[in-house]
């Protein structure tokens, strides 16, 4: 997952420790089926040139048999975690996944379940890791806990909604609730 950049140099700490997390894995899995593994670096859409160049040079650095191994690097981008899953579906080298491995961190992968578990099902697998975030960190408003929570509850109980609800309640909701 995306955690963002501090600035156009540094990557914010919370997506190097998704990304080592990520490159170990892939690593470790390229050793057992070498042209079935992918990385996927995604990015949200409001700057997403630097972060993906950012975390190309990582990858980069990173690896240890890294020519053969980029050419299965994909970069992606998508306005929310909804979109990436989305896009992610929609490119055909990845095509089927069998499994889907996303490196999330740990406050946030409450709320990435239900998104990413609606796309790929049993597919599905999620490692979650603590990150502190830093203090001038752009997208993280607050980093208490319970304001958190709170969040990944509210998003967890309107992914079971939706997914509970029939077609026809929700197209009501949509016209009750409308500007």
């Amino acid at each position: 997952m995306p955690y963002g950049c501090l600035d156009s140099q540094t990557l914010s700490q919370a997506s190097r420790t998704a990304l080592e997390r990520a490159v170990e894995r892939c690593q470790k899995s390229m050793r057992i089926s070498r042209h079935q593994t992918f990385l996927v670096l995604a990015s949200f859409e409001a700057g997403f040139e630097h972060e993906l160049r950012l975390r190309k040079d990582f990858v980069s650095r990173t690896l240890v048999d890294g020519d053969s191994f980029l050419n299965n690097v994909i970069e992606i981008s998508g306005k929310n975690e909804e979109d990436l899953a989305h896009r992610i579906t929609r490119i055909k080298e990845l095509l089927p996944i069998d499994t889907i491995t996303v490196f999330a961190e740990s406050r946030h992968a409450i709320s990435l379940r239900p998104i990413f578990k609606r796309k790929f099902g049993k597919a599905l697998q999620i490692k979650t890791f603590k990150a502190d975030f830093e203090v001038n960190h752009p997208w993280i408003s607050t980093s208490s806990s319970p304001a958190w929570v709170l969040w990944n509850l509210s998003v967890r109980v309107w992914f079971e909604l939706r997914k509970r609800m029939g077609r026809s309640l929700r197209k009501k909701l949509r016209f009750w609730l409308r500007p």
